[in-house]
């Protein structure tokens, strides 16, 4: 007869106890540090490790469980023991171990980062986005823990999610200067999976446009002229060069931006990714939006989410651009200051050559596609 779930654990983990404490008794008897059979017995009960007796006496392992059982929340050992775990081929354990003792020890960034990277090596992408996701809560404005999610959501075939989570770890991301290109073109391959060529071509443009005397080489040029031609991404941009002065009493550039025939007011980003635009410009200009995205966006007020979408049209003066993603922000109130509907970002700007001196941003045409 089958016995109920709970009976099922508590037989389980009363022969773990009984297992584990054999184990222990077997290993104290090799050790002279003075860590009882009990308190390294709890220690691994705690940390859901279940260690054969070879295992247990390594040295490498042996030791940082003994700091850990004089004192239970030292960051030092568990770095250790993880390290120790994985080079004796227990990366189950050392992952299970890293987020055990997040859990039990006030909640720990470093244990849950190296556990997510462990769990991408098992290819257990599922456990890997959940531990990231605790990851975020603990470090909402940090860029690695949506990062390491968009690649166990990549990898696992959650390709949409992906996405979303890679806008959001380029976008926290402070210093685009010193970004990885890792992000952008992990993003254009998840869009070539979703067979959007022509949204492929985004990041990898917009990694261009950072920095185009380093970005613009031959496998650049390759990979968006195979994009433009599987997409037949033609006549996407179009415009003779505009040129906007700064401001004397700001570096902010506030530009006229038609959308879908609507016009509103926009701040230059050069920064962003994406055309960023307020929820209530969206409604007016009838912004196409993906209803089950959700990205996070930088606003005046802070952090807020938002949502992916598309501008069927979208003109700077001369300036056009077609079928524009974009995202939305979920947050009614105003976000980007008084009279600001939203920041024109590389999603537009990356059709196009910006030039950017003391005394004005420059933008033309770049390519025809």
């Amino acid at each position: 007869m089958k016995l109920p779930a709970i009976h099922r654990v508590s037989a389980w983990l009363c022969a773990l106890a009984v297992a584990s404490a054999a184990l222990i008794v077997s290993a104290a008897s090799q050790t002279t540090r003075g860590a009882t059979p009990e308190a390294i017995l709890a220690i691994m009960y705690r940390l859901l490790l279940d260690l054969p007796t070879n295992v247990v006496v390594n040295e490498p392992v042996r030791s940082p469980l003994e700091a850990l059982s004089r004192e239970p929340c030292d960051q030092k050992a568990i770095e250790e023991l993880g390290t120790a775990l994985e080079k004796v081929g227990r990366r189950r354990e050392a992952a299970n171990a890293l987020t055990s003792f997040s859990a039990t020890c006030g909640h720990h960034a470093p244990s849950l980062r190296s556990a997510v990277n462990i769990l991408l090596t098992l290819s257990d992408y599922t456990r890997a986005a959940s531990v990231a996701s605790d990851l975020i809560a603990l470090e909402p404005f940090s860029d690695n823990g949506y990062f390491l999610r968009a690649v166990a959501y990549d990898r696992g075939g959650s390709t949409r999610q992906a996405i979303d989570d890679y806008v959001t770890a380029i976008e926290l991301f402070g210093a685009k200067d010193r970004i990885s290109s890792v992000g952008y073109f992990a993003m254009a391959r998840a869009y070539e999976k979703l067979g959007q060529f022509c949204d492929a071509l985004l990041p990898i443009e917009s990694w261009v446009s950072l920095n185009p005397a380093r970005h613009d080489t031959s496998q650049t040029r390759a990979i968006i002229a195979d994009y433009t031609a599987k997409g037949r991404c033609l006549a996407a941009a179009a415009g003779s060069e505009e040129v906007f002065k700064f401001p004397r009493e700001s570096k902010l550039v506030r530009l006229p931006v038609s959308i879908n025939g609507v016009r509103g007011n926009f701040i230059l980003d050069t920064g962003a990714t994406f055309v960023a635009l307020t929820s209530s410009f969206a409604q007016k200009a009838m912004v196409q939006i993906e209803p089950d995205s959700k990205v996070q966006l930088h606003t005046a007020n802070g952090m807020t989410d938002g949502k992916r979408g598309r501008a069927a049209t979208m003109q700077l003066r001369s300036l056009a651009a077609k079928d524009v993603p974009v995202v939305v922000q979920a947050d009614a109130k105003a976000a980007y200051g008084d009279g600001v509907d939203g920041l024109l970002g590389m999603s537009f700007l990356s059709h196009f050559k910006v030039s950017i001196d003391t005394q004005a941003v420059r933008i033309s045409g770049r390519r025809a596609k």
